[in-house]
Protein backbone atom coordinates (compact mmCIF):
# COMPACT_ATOMS: atom_id res chain seq x y z
CA UNK A 1 0.00 0.00 0.00
CA UNK A 2 1.58 3.69 -0.56
CA UNK A 3 2.30 6.00 2.01
CA UNK A 4 -0.61 7.97 0.96
CA UNK A 5 -3.54 5.13 1.42
CA UNK A 6 -1.54 3.72 4.85
CA UNK A 7 -1.72 7.38 5.82
CA UNK A 8 -5.58 7.64 4.90
CA UNK A 9 -6.57 4.54 6.52
CA UNK A 10 -4.59 5.25 9.85
CA UNK A 11 -6.21 8.27 10.31
CA UNK A 12 -9.32 6.48 9.48
CA UNK A 13 -9.20 3.97 12.21
CA UNK A 14 -7.51 6.09 14.79
CA UNK A 15 -10.28 9.28 14.29
CA UNK A 16 -13.32 7.17 14.37
CA UNK A 17 -12.55 4.90 17.47
CA UNK A 18 -12.81 7.15 20.40
CA UNK A 19 -16.59 8.58 19.31
CA UNK A 20 -17.44 4.87 18.47
CA UNK A 21 -16.13 3.88 22.51
CA UNK A 22 -18.36 6.56 23.73
CA UNK A 23 -21.65 5.52 21.54
CA UNK A 24 -20.70 1.61 22.36
CA UNK A 25 -20.96 2.69 26.04
CA UNK A 26 -23.48 5.00 26.04
CA UNK A 27 -25.89 4.26 23.28
CA UNK A 28 -25.01 0.45 22.01
CA UNK A 29 -24.48 -1.62 25.27
CA UNK A 30 -26.76 -2.28 27.78
CA UNK A 31 -23.77 -3.50 30.03
CA UNK A 32 -21.69 -1.01 32.46
CA UNK A 33 -18.77 -3.98 31.86
CA UNK A 34 -19.50 -4.09 28.56
CA UNK A 35 -18.59 -0.66 28.37
CA UNK A 36 -15.45 -0.28 30.56
CA UNK A 37 -13.79 -3.41 28.59
CA UNK A 38 -14.60 -2.00 25.00
CA UNK A 39 -13.45 1.37 26.51
CA UNK A 40 -10.03 -0.13 27.34
CA UNK A 41 -9.58 -1.76 24.27
CA UNK A 42 -10.11 1.77 22.56
CA UNK A 43 -7.74 3.55 23.92
CA UNK A 44 -5.37 0.68 23.11
CA UNK A 45 -6.02 1.01 19.61
CA UNK A 46 -5.48 4.57 19.21
CA UNK A 47 -2.46 4.32 21.07
CA UNK A 48 -1.10 0.93 19.31
CA UNK A 49 -2.00 2.23 15.67
CA UNK A 50 0.61 5.63 16.19
CA UNK A 51 3.26 3.60 17.78
CA UNK A 52 3.13 1.24 15.09
CA UNK A 53 2.86 3.91 12.07
CA UNK A 54 6.54 5.26 14.30
CA UNK A 55 8.38 2.25 14.08
CA UNK A 56 6.78 0.23 10.96
CA UNK A 57 6.14 3.30 8.74
CA UNK A 58 8.76 5.54 9.86
CA UNK A 59 11.13 3.59 11.09
CA UNK A 60 11.23 5.63 14.47
CA UNK A 61 13.54 4.32 17.39
CA UNK A 62 11.97 4.29 20.61
CA UNK A 63 13.00 7.50 23.11
CA UNK A 64 11.12 8.86 25.19
CA UNK A 65 12.78 11.74 25.46
CA UNK A 66 12.51 12.11 21.59
CA UNK A 67 8.84 11.09 21.92
CA UNK A 68 8.10 13.83 24.30
CA UNK A 69 10.18 16.43 22.28
CA UNK A 70 11.98 17.51 25.30
CA UNK A 71 15.35 18.70 23.67
CA UNK A 72 12.70 21.50 22.45
CA UNK A 73 10.89 22.42 25.67
CA UNK A 74 12.76 25.45 25.94
CA UNK A 75 11.61 28.84 28.09
CA UNK A 76 9.50 29.92 24.76
CA UNK A 77 7.45 26.68 24.21
CA UNK A 78 7.46 26.01 27.93
CA UNK A 79 5.98 29.75 28.51
CA UNK A 80 3.22 29.17 26.22
CA UNK A 81 2.44 26.15 27.36
CA UNK A 82 1.95 27.36 30.67
CA UNK A 83 0.07 30.64 29.81
CA UNK A 84 -1.93 28.88 27.32
CA UNK A 85 -3.20 25.96 30.20
CA UNK A 86 -3.43 28.69 32.93
CA UNK A 87 -6.03 30.93 30.20
CA UNK A 88 -7.71 27.84 29.79
CA UNK A 89 -8.04 27.10 33.61
CA UNK A 90 -9.37 30.64 34.20
CA UNK A 91 -11.87 29.87 31.49
CA UNK A 92 -13.06 27.27 32.80
CA UNK A 93 -13.07 28.58 36.02
CA UNK A 94 -15.39 31.64 35.38
CA UNK A 95 -17.90 29.79 33.36
CA UNK A 96 -18.61 27.76 36.13
CA UNK A 97 -18.81 31.06 38.27
CA UNK A 98 -21.08 32.34 36.01
CA UNK A 99 -22.97 28.91 34.72
CA UNK A 100 -22.67 26.55 36.90
CA UNK A 101 -25.97 26.52 38.66
CA UNK A 102 -27.76 26.04 35.33
CA UNK A 103 -26.04 22.29 35.44
CA UNK A 104 -28.48 19.39 35.88
CA UNK A 105 -26.60 18.13 38.26
CA UNK A 106 -29.41 15.22 39.13
CA UNK A 107 -29.05 14.01 35.31
CA UNK A 108 -25.03 14.32 35.46
CA UNK A 109 -25.28 12.37 39.01
CA UNK A 110 -27.15 9.33 36.98
CA UNK A 111 -25.28 9.20 34.06
CA UNK A 112 -22.05 9.21 35.97
CA UNK A 113 -23.10 6.98 39.14
CA UNK A 114 -22.99 3.40 37.54
CA UNK A 115 -19.16 4.68 36.72
CA UNK A 116 -18.64 4.43 40.50
CA UNK A 117 -16.83 8.28 39.94
CA UNK A 118 -19.51 9.24 42.69
CA UNK A 119 -17.23 7.71 45.13
CA UNK A 120 -14.80 10.41 46.16
CA UNK A 121 -11.45 8.01 45.97
CA UNK A 122 -12.73 6.61 42.78
CA UNK A 123 -13.04 10.17 41.31
CA UNK A 124 -9.92 11.69 42.84
CA UNK A 125 -8.01 8.32 41.32
CA UNK A 126 -10.22 8.94 37.92
CA UNK A 127 -8.82 12.45 37.94
CA UNK A 128 -5.19 12.03 38.65
CA UNK A 129 -5.61 9.43 35.45
CA UNK A 130 -6.77 11.91 33.12
CA UNK A 131 -4.86 14.71 34.44
CA UNK A 132 -1.64 13.17 33.95
CA UNK A 133 -1.81 9.93 31.59
CA UNK A 134 -4.61 10.20 29.53
CA UNK A 135 -4.13 13.86 28.57
CA UNK A 136 -0.43 12.58 27.34
CA UNK A 137 -2.34 9.74 25.85
CA UNK A 138 -5.05 12.45 23.75
CA UNK A 139 -1.67 14.76 22.96
CA UNK A 140 0.08 11.98 21.19
CA UNK A 141 -2.66 10.47 19.13
CA UNK A 142 -4.49 13.78 18.26
CA UNK A 143 -1.69 16.80 18.15
CA UNK A 144 1.21 14.37 16.53
CA UNK A 145 0.15 11.69 15.22
CA UNK A 146 -3.61 12.77 13.75
CA UNK A 147 -2.15 16.17 13.33
CA UNK A 148 1.08 15.14 11.26
CA UNK A 149 -0.94 12.73 9.17
CA UNK A 150 -3.37 15.62 8.08
CA UNK A 151 -0.16 17.64 7.47
CA UNK A 152 1.30 14.98 5.22
CA UNK A 153 -1.97 14.27 3.20
CA UNK A 154 -2.20 18.45 2.86
CA UNK A 155 0.83 20.14 3.23
CA UNK A 156 -1.44 22.51 5.46
CA UNK A 157 -0.75 23.51 8.64
CA UNK A 158 -4.67 25.03 8.44
CA UNK A 159 -5.97 21.58 7.53
CA UNK A 160 -3.77 19.81 10.44
CA UNK A 161 -4.68 22.29 13.14
CA UNK A 162 -8.11 22.50 12.01
CA UNK A 163 -8.86 18.64 11.22
CA UNK A 164 -6.75 17.33 14.50
CA UNK A 165 -8.83 19.94 16.97
CA UNK A 166 -11.96 18.77 15.10
CA UNK A 167 -11.52 15.01 15.37
CA UNK A 168 -10.58 15.56 19.19
CA UNK A 169 -13.49 17.57 19.89
CA UNK A 170 -15.74 15.25 18.31
CA UNK A 171 -15.78 12.48 21.12
CA UNK A 172 -16.06 15.13 23.38
CA UNK A 173 -18.83 16.72 22.06
CA UNK A 174 -20.76 12.95 21.95
CA UNK A 175 -19.84 12.35 25.44
CA UNK A 176 -21.08 15.45 27.23
CA UNK A 177 -23.96 15.27 24.93
CA UNK A 178 -25.31 12.43 27.47
CA UNK A 179 -24.80 15.44 30.47
CA UNK A 180 -25.49 18.59 29.58
CA UNK A 181 -28.53 20.69 27.58
CA UNK A 182 -27.76 21.03 24.00
CA UNK A 183 -26.61 25.15 24.93
CA UNK A 184 -24.33 23.84 27.11
CA UNK A 185 -22.32 21.02 25.07
CA UNK A 186 -22.15 23.92 22.09
CA UNK A 187 -20.62 25.89 24.28
CA UNK A 188 -18.37 23.49 25.34
CA UNK A 189 -17.72 21.89 22.15
CA UNK A 190 -16.53 25.56 21.12
CA UNK A 191 -13.75 25.60 23.88
CA UNK A 192 -12.98 22.25 23.72
CA UNK A 193 -12.07 22.59 19.58
CA UNK A 194 -10.49 25.97 20.58
CA UNK A 195 -8.19 24.31 23.13
CA UNK A 196 -7.35 21.38 20.61
CA UNK A 197 -6.39 24.34 18.13
CA UNK A 198 -4.43 26.16 20.52
CA UNK A 199 -2.52 22.55 21.39
CA UNK A 200 -2.02 22.13 17.52
CA UNK A 201 -0.55 25.11 17.18
CA UNK A 202 1.79 24.57 19.86
CA UNK A 203 2.90 21.28 18.09
CA UNK A 204 3.18 22.67 15.01
CA UNK A 205 5.75 25.65 16.40
CA UNK A 206 7.51 24.01 19.02
CA UNK A 207 7.01 20.25 17.95
CA UNK A 208 7.49 18.80 21.45
CA UNK A 209 5.04 16.72 23.14
CA UNK A 210 5.25 17.52 26.16
CA UNK A 211 4.83 21.63 26.08
CA UNK A 212 1.29 20.31 24.65
CA UNK A 213 0.96 17.94 27.70
CA UNK A 214 1.65 20.68 30.04
CA UNK A 215 -1.04 23.01 29.09
CA UNK A 216 -2.98 20.18 28.47
CA UNK A 217 -2.70 18.90 32.07
CA UNK A 218 -3.11 22.42 33.80
CA UNK A 219 -6.64 22.99 31.73
CA UNK A 220 -7.89 19.31 33.07
CA UNK A 221 -6.85 20.31 36.52
CA UNK A 222 -9.84 23.19 35.73
CA UNK A 223 -11.96 20.32 34.55
CA UNK A 224 -11.71 17.98 37.22
CA UNK A 225 -11.79 20.98 40.31
CA UNK A 226 -15.34 21.84 38.57
CA UNK A 227 -16.81 18.68 38.24
CA UNK A 228 -15.51 17.94 41.84
CA UNK A 229 -17.50 21.07 43.04
CA UNK A 230 -20.36 20.17 40.87
CA UNK A 231 -20.99 16.14 41.95
CA UNK A 232 -19.41 16.78 45.76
Amino acid sequence: MERRGQALLALFLVSLMPTTSILFAYSWSDSELAGQVFFVFAKLWIIAIPIYWLYRVEANNFSIRKLLGLDSLNSASRNEAIISGLGMFAIIAGTYAVLGDSVDITLMKEEIGATGLLNPTTFFLGAIYWITLNSLIEEFVFRQFVGDRLLELTGSNFASVAGSAIVFTLHHTVALSYYFALWQNALATIAILGAGAIWSILWLRHRSLAACWISHAIADVAVFGVAYLLLF
